[in-house]
């Protein structure tokens, strides 16, 4: 596993090392001590600030007896990291393992933040595509991008942009599995060079197609990473919203990264969306794998937390409260989802044209729909947003596969969704 050159692991110096041992017999008064709350100052009404660059231990506790009793499984509080947003968390892990110029893999279409944060971090990003396969979203690699963005002709690579087009818009005959890319993509670009990957990114359920990983995908996942020797970062801030039928957590059908054994794994959740509070800056990192892999990483990954210590014992003193109520608030939410996808299904049933379509999502808070790719997303919706003030997202916005594709918000209060979509589907007609 390579780990970046931007975290140093150097041994502490004699000074250090002297403070270590004077510090554990209780007996250093510390001269250069810059924290005020150890001399008699600052709020009196909070605790004695004591730097822990995985949170406070007592909160990563809290948030591993809750993960626990949610999922039904084991879970390691000093294997837990809590932040501010999964945003500083793709930042930290893009840290870890990425040098300037690197690699990383990540899906498309998907939200632009990833390439963004990527980009802060001067790494840049390979797509691996999710394909419609007419009733659900599939990450069987086709239509000549792979893994690695790279198109073949004759005996040739050249790289694909990121919307999957290649640069002369030539269709290829193959297509390819995970594991086969892998192959292929050891011939293209040796094991090691400076364009091997150095992560690869999982976004479960995807945003916006709102697929999950089925068991066959998800096991490619881990072969792939395996195989390569490179670590698996899951977003799956979406991971509890689910709109099929509510099931508990032994009978679902799609499996978390979380607590994943065989590779090393990183698991990004967070308040944003189990509690619908993009205002609560809380988020979490739960590390997992392969011991050894799992302690080499935590060594470097605690280095770059105290380098930003995000989590304030502010947060951690009303952290049990948030926590205890994510059941009724993820349930609050994703209800609501639920009920605008429905309503939606029924006006895509009787727009007159029957040219309109839902991608229906598994999970997530958004649904796609689809309409004949000569209607242009541009000129949809800034005729929508001119003579009905009503906006959504158009799908190149996700570097969707197709054109003809709006993301709409399944969020808003149900009154309003059902006016606003009947209107954009309206507006749709009209352009057919």
């Amino acid at each position: 596993m390579k780990f970046s050159n931007r975290v140093d692991l150097s041994a502490p110096n004699a000074i250090a090392l002297a403070e270590q041992k004077a510090s554990a017999k209780g007996r250093l008064i510390k001269l250069a001590d810059s924290n005020p709350t150890r001399h008699g100052l600052g709020v009196r009404s909070l605790p004695e600030y004591r730097a822990e660059p995985r949170g406070p231990r007592a909160a990563r506790e809290a948030l591993a007896a809750f993960i626990a009793s949610r999922d039904e499984r084991r879970v390691d509080p000093d294997r837990l990291y809590l932040l501010s947003s999964t945003s500083q968390a793709y930042a930290w892990l893009i840290k870890l393992f990425c040098d300037p110029g690197d690699r990383i893999l990540a899906p498309t279409p998907g939200y632009p933040l990833v390439e963004e944060l990527a980009r802060l971090e001067a790494v840049e990003v390979d797509y691996y595509p999710l394909t419609w396969v007419g009733t659900r979203w599939e990450m069987s690699v086709t239509g000549g991008l792979n893994l690695f963005g790279v198109e073949t002709e004759g005996n040739v690579a050249k790289r694909v942009r990121p919307n999957g087009i290649a640069s002369d818009n030539s269709a290829t005959p193959w297509g390819r599995t995970l594991s086969a890319t892998l192959r292929y993509a050891d011939e293209v670009r040796p094991h090691g060079s400076a364009d091997t990957p150095r992560a690869l990114i999982a976004i479960n359920p995807n945003n916006p197609t709102g697929s999950y990983l089925n068991p066959e995908e998800y096991k490619e996942f881990v072969d792939f990473a395996t195989n390569a020797n490179i670590p698996i970062i899951a977003d799956e801030v979406f991971f509890q919203f689910e709109l099929g039928e509510k099931m508990s957590q032994k009978a679902r059908p799609h499996d978390s990264f979380a607590g994943e054994s065989r590779v090393l794994t990183f698991t990004l959740d967070g308040l944003s969306k189990n509690l619908a509070a993009p205002g609560v800056k809380v988020a979490w990192i739960e590390v997992s794998g392969p011991d050894e892999l799992v302690n080499e990483a935590q060594k470097r990954l605690d280095i770059i937390a105290d380098g930003y210590l995000p989590f304030s014992d502010a947060l951690a003193e009303k952290l049990p409260d948030w926590l205890s109520a994510i059941s009724d608030q993820t349930q609050r939410t994703r209800e609501r989802c639920l009920e605008n996808l429905q309503s939606l299904a029924e006006l895509v049933s009787q727009e007159p044209t029957g040219t309109i379509s839902i991608l229906t999502p598994e999970g997530g808070w958004n649904a796609l729909l689809r309409f004949p790719a000569h209607v242009d997303e541009d000129e949809l919706l800034t005729g929508l947003i001119r003579d009905s003030g009503i906006t959504a997202q158009p799908g190149y916005f996700f570097d969707m596969p197709f054109r003809g594709v709006v993301s709409v918000s399944l969020l808003l209060e149900p009154e309003i969704f059902r006016a606003a979509t009947a209107k954009l589907l309206a507006a749709v007609s009209r352009l057919i």
